[in-house]
């Protein structure tokens, strides 16, 4: 789909990777630069456990996968001249470089303008281009889950903020990213101009926050952390199930909800209650009724409840772990895993783009996504992209890895 479109990725840890992965996933030659050294993502996360390919940082591959790479000493004149050079070439550069690293290496934003008019320049920052915290560093921890209000809306038991899961704040601003990258290359097909895509780690939580941030902008009011008995819907709380497993209500209207967990349930009691005998009683008594729900449905398997929950219109899910949700049939029918090659390792899966994009694929073929390369060490691909970009031949690349501008891959990761 974007196989004639040229990116150029230079950029570290999460977020701004995200965005190149999906382009990737959609057919882009993403080329990532990266010092001789490899990113400083490289094998920090956990390895996945596997009997195989335990080398893998499967995590770090989620970000990468289908990128090639070019390890450059940008500190070095030649090394920031040749990205510059392949920036020429690129349809799209995707950086989140501080300002200052940028503008040392000649990849400010306004240097890329400059040299080529047709790039879109795709910048990702931890809290925007403007306003007194631009300079900052920012990670998802603190630019998307601190600064915009979600962690203090969600605080844990201790009334500390919670521990996110690794780059669920990254991949937000990975895909809005992407999105303002295709958006830009859009337009760019009437103008013929590149444009400035930019958006923050900081951005992106306030659009995925937004029902909280429009409520407080309104009326001043800070979203905060509750507890069950501070629950608005005692029909849309996750209960636990006889054999241990948690069901997660989704019963949204009251009225309907609670007739149909009356039918389900042996819930006589509680009808028959004048507490509970409508919305507003239900709300003011919900620690009450949320204690009473609880010991009703402790004693029902959660298969049971799902299946009479939804027999009856409502809607339910079983809370189910990352091991069991990657195996599941509805995974697998969805097309939500990404094969991935490996060129010395076993081949292993990756989650998907968030989209699907299959245009003319007949239907039998939809929902079965290709596998794609892995991404390798440092260097894998600096000679190929060096010599099919730029026109260096052998010895001219390997005089510059003699000199520690470029780095060059021997084997496989």
């Amino acid at each position: 789909m974007l196989s004639d479109i040229r990116v150029v990725e230079i950029a570290n840890w999460a977020a701004a990777p995200a965005a190149g992965a999906l382009l990737a996933e959609q057919g882009a030659d993403v080329i990532k630069i990266e010092p001789l050294g490899g990113d400083s993502m490289r094998n920090m996360m956990q390895v996945a456990r596997v009997e195989h390919g335990a080398e893998i940082d499967h995590a770090y591959q989620f970000s990468n996968r289908g990128k090639r790479s070019l390890a450059l000493a940008l500190d070095t004149d030649e090394g920031a001249e040749l990205a510059r050079r392949l920036v020429d070439t690129a349809d799209v550069c995707i950086t989140n470089l501080l300002p200052a690293r940028r503008q040392r290496f000649g990849l400010d934003v306004p240097d890329i303008r400059r040299r080529n008019p047709r790039c879109i320049v795709a910048v990702l920052t931890g809290y925007g281009t403007q306003g007194p915290d631009c300079d900052r560093p920012g990670y998802d921890i603190t630019a998307f889950f601190a600064a915009s209000g979600l962690s203090a809306s969600i605080l844990g038991a201790d009334g500390l903020a919670p521990r996110w899961r690794a780059a669920q704040g990254d991949n937000v601003g990975g895909l809005a990213l992407y999105a303002g990258i295709v958006t830009a290359l859009l337009e760019r097909e009437t103008t013929g101009e590149g444009a400035v895509v930019e958006t923050s780690l900081l951005q992106a939580a306030a659009w995925s926050n937004g029902f909280d941030l429009t409520r407080a902008a309104a009326d001043g009011r800070a979203a905060t952390a509750r507890d069950r008995s501070g629950a608005v819907n005692p029909t849309a709380e996750a209960y636990r199930c006889r054999d241990g497993r948690m069901v997660q209500l989704a019963l949204t209207e009251p009225n309907a909800g609670w007739a149909i967990l009356c039918d389900v349930l042996p819930l006589d009691h509680l009808e028959s209650d004048e507490r509970f005998a409508d919305v507003v009683g239900r709300f003011r008594h919900m620690d009450e009724l949320i204690g009473a729900l609880s010991a009703v449905i402790a004693t029902v398997d959660s298969a049971w409840l799902l299946a009479e929950v939804e027999r009856r219109g409502g809607a339910a899910a079983l809370v189910a772990t990352t091991a069991e949700a990657v195996v599941s049939e509805q995974f697998a029918a969805a097309g939500l895993l990404r094969p991935v090659e490996h060129p010395e390792h076993d081949d292993f899966d990756v989650i998907a783009a968030a989209f699907h994009v299959d245009g003319e694929l007949p239907a039998d073929q939809r929902l079965r996504p290709q596998p794609m390369s892995a991404f390798g060490r440092p260097g894998a691909d600096s000679a190929d992209v060096l010599e099919a970009a730029l026109g260096l031949d052998p010895q001219e690349i390997e005089a510059l890895r003699a000199r520690g501008v470029v780095g060059v891959a021997t084997d496989p990761d």
